[in-house]
Protein backbone atom coordinates (compact mmCIF):
# COMPACT_ATOMS: atom_id res chain seq x y z
CA UNK A 1 0.00 0.00 0.00
CA UNK A 2 1.07 3.37 -1.33
CA UNK A 3 1.24 6.23 1.65
CA UNK A 4 0.13 9.91 1.23
CA UNK A 5 0.23 12.61 2.97
CA UNK A 6 -2.70 12.65 4.34
CA UNK A 7 -2.62 8.53 5.92
CA UNK A 8 1.12 9.41 7.55
CA UNK A 9 0.19 11.75 10.26
CA UNK A 10 -2.62 9.50 10.92
CA UNK A 11 -0.67 6.23 11.42
CA UNK A 12 2.06 8.04 13.46
CA UNK A 13 -1.15 9.01 15.63
CA UNK A 14 -2.38 5.43 16.44
CA UNK A 15 1.39 4.20 16.58
CA UNK A 16 1.80 6.67 19.10
CA UNK A 17 -1.19 5.67 21.11
CA UNK A 18 -0.17 2.28 20.91
CA UNK A 19 3.29 3.06 23.11
CA UNK A 20 2.03 5.99 24.65
CA UNK A 21 -1.14 5.02 26.66
CA UNK A 22 -3.85 2.79 28.59
CA UNK A 23 -6.23 2.49 25.29
CA UNK A 24 -7.27 -0.91 24.01
CA UNK A 25 -6.44 -2.10 20.11
CA UNK A 26 -10.64 -0.81 19.59
CA UNK A 27 -10.34 2.08 21.42
CA UNK A 28 -7.46 3.35 19.47
CA UNK A 29 -8.91 2.72 16.07
CA UNK A 30 -12.02 4.41 16.93
CA UNK A 31 -10.37 7.66 18.40
CA UNK A 32 -8.61 8.22 15.09
CA UNK A 33 -11.66 6.79 12.67
CA UNK A 34 -9.77 4.19 11.40
CA UNK A 35 -11.56 0.86 10.33
CA UNK A 36 -10.26 -2.46 10.93
CA UNK A 37 -10.05 -2.98 7.55
CA UNK A 38 -7.95 0.18 7.01
CA UNK A 39 -5.94 -1.26 9.81
CA UNK A 40 -5.78 -4.46 8.08
CA UNK A 41 -3.99 -2.71 4.93
CA UNK A 42 -1.86 -0.69 7.18
CA UNK A 43 -0.35 -4.09 8.11
CA UNK A 44 0.85 -4.27 4.53
CA UNK A 45 2.47 -1.15 4.43
CA UNK A 46 5.85 -1.54 5.13
CA UNK A 47 6.32 2.21 6.16
CA UNK A 48 3.76 1.55 9.03
CA UNK A 49 5.05 -2.04 10.01
CA UNK A 50 8.90 -0.95 10.53
CA UNK A 51 7.89 2.19 12.48
CA UNK A 52 6.02 -0.36 14.50
CA UNK A 53 9.27 -2.55 14.82
CA UNK A 54 11.53 -0.04 15.58
CA UNK A 55 9.20 0.81 18.65
CA UNK A 56 8.44 -2.62 19.59
CA UNK A 57 12.32 -2.85 19.20
CA UNK A 58 12.80 0.56 21.64
CA UNK A 59 10.12 -0.66 24.35
CA UNK A 60 12.10 -4.06 24.41
CA UNK A 61 15.42 -1.98 25.13
CA UNK A 62 14.17 0.09 27.23
CA UNK A 63 12.29 -2.83 29.21
CA UNK A 64 15.87 -4.93 29.38
CA UNK A 65 17.78 -1.55 30.80
CA UNK A 66 15.33 -0.78 33.13
CA UNK A 67 15.54 -5.05 34.31
CA UNK A 68 18.98 -4.53 34.35
CA UNK A 69 19.26 -1.37 36.20
CA UNK A 70 16.84 -3.49 39.15
CA UNK A 71 19.01 -7.03 38.57
CA UNK A 72 21.02 -6.05 41.44
CA UNK A 73 18.49 -4.70 44.41
CA UNK A 74 16.42 -7.62 43.16
CA UNK A 75 19.39 -10.06 43.91
CA UNK A 76 19.92 -8.46 47.05
CA UNK A 77 16.18 -9.12 47.86
CA UNK A 78 16.62 -12.83 46.51
CA UNK A 79 19.57 -13.02 49.27
CA UNK A 80 17.74 -11.81 51.98
CA UNK A 81 14.70 -14.22 51.56
CA UNK A 82 16.90 -17.40 51.73
CA UNK A 83 17.47 -16.70 55.30
CA UNK A 84 13.33 -16.73 55.47
CA UNK A 85 12.42 -18.99 58.71
CA UNK A 86 9.40 -20.28 56.29
CA UNK A 87 11.51 -23.04 54.54
CA UNK A 88 8.54 -22.37 51.28
CA UNK A 89 9.80 -18.83 50.69
CA UNK A 90 13.79 -19.70 51.44
CA UNK A 91 13.24 -23.10 49.16
CA UNK A 92 11.67 -20.74 45.98
CA UNK A 93 14.18 -18.34 46.65
CA UNK A 94 17.44 -20.67 46.35
CA UNK A 95 15.68 -21.40 43.18
CA UNK A 96 15.12 -18.12 41.75
CA UNK A 97 18.76 -17.56 42.24
CA UNK A 98 19.83 -20.88 40.83
CA UNK A 99 17.74 -20.10 37.79
CA UNK A 100 19.49 -16.37 37.22
CA UNK A 101 22.54 -18.26 37.32
CA UNK A 102 21.84 -20.65 34.76
CA UNK A 103 20.47 -17.36 32.30
CA UNK A 104 23.31 -15.36 33.28
CA UNK A 105 25.62 -18.68 31.69
CA UNK A 106 23.88 -19.25 29.03
CA UNK A 107 24.32 -15.47 28.12
CA UNK A 108 27.92 -15.73 29.06
CA UNK A 109 28.65 -18.70 26.95
CA UNK A 110 27.25 -17.44 23.61
CA UNK A 111 29.44 -16.86 20.88
CA UNK A 112 29.80 -12.60 21.04
CA UNK A 113 29.76 -10.82 17.69
CA UNK A 114 31.48 -6.84 17.59
CA UNK A 115 28.45 -5.72 17.54
CA UNK A 116 26.84 -7.85 20.39
CA UNK A 117 26.00 -5.64 23.28
CA UNK A 118 26.94 -8.22 25.58
CA UNK A 119 30.43 -9.00 24.35
CA UNK A 120 32.18 -7.74 27.71
CA UNK A 121 30.06 -10.29 29.67
CA UNK A 122 32.10 -12.17 32.41
CA UNK A 123 33.42 -15.79 31.51
CA UNK A 124 31.09 -18.44 32.52
CA UNK A 125 33.75 -19.64 34.90
CA UNK A 126 33.31 -16.35 36.89
CA UNK A 127 29.69 -16.35 36.47
CA UNK A 128 29.70 -19.73 37.99
CA UNK A 129 32.44 -18.74 40.65
CA UNK A 130 29.92 -15.70 41.30
CA UNK A 131 26.74 -17.81 41.74
CA UNK A 132 28.62 -20.48 43.96
CA UNK A 133 29.62 -17.27 46.51
CA UNK A 134 26.03 -15.97 46.59
CA UNK A 135 24.22 -19.18 47.15
CA UNK A 136 27.14 -20.07 49.88
CA UNK A 137 26.57 -16.40 51.49
CA UNK A 138 22.94 -17.16 51.08
CA UNK A 139 22.98 -20.14 53.09
CA UNK A 140 21.89 -22.49 49.87
CA UNK A 141 24.67 -24.86 51.23
CA UNK A 142 23.59 -28.47 51.31
CA UNK A 143 23.08 -28.91 54.76
CA UNK A 144 20.05 -26.16 54.63
CA UNK A 145 17.73 -27.83 52.49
Amino acid sequence: MTMNNRTVPRQMAVIADFFGGDLSQADILTKHRVSEETYRKWQFDTAFTDEMDRRIAAAHRESAAIIARCAPLAAGRLIELTKSPKEEIARRACLDIISFGKTALARANRVPTVTDPDAHAISPEAASKILAALVGAAGCDSGNQ
